[in-house]
């Protein structure tokens, strides 16, 4: 599997936004700020931004490791061909 770069930048809107690196493509996530937090938090805006977008790609790698984990788990109680229903739980992955 190859690497994917991300960049933040801020669009023209005054979105902060998460984007594929090698692409001009629609970003990935964005942030909006109402213009009192923008007033509040002065240059610091786009630092809770970088915070929130990294917070958030942590949680979906967490996410995507766990799916994993359980699909391989799946897979090993299926090879066991529930000989005893009692080892066996029915499992539903969204």
């Amino acid at each position: 599997m190859s690497d994917m770069f991300l960049e933040i930048i801020e669009l023209d809107d005054g979105q902060i936004a998460l984007r594929r690196a090698d692409s001009d493509d629609e970003p990935i996530m964005r942030i909006s700020f109402s213009e009192s937090v923008r007033e509040q938090l002065e240059e610091e805006c786009i630092d809770v931004a970088k915070v929130m977008l990294t917070a958030g790609i942590h949680m979906i790698s967490d996410l995507n490791v766990k799916a994993a984990a359980e699909t391989d788990n799946l897979i090993n109680e299926s090879d066991n061909e529930f000989g005893d229903d009692s080892d066996y739980q029915s499992r539903v992955i969204h």
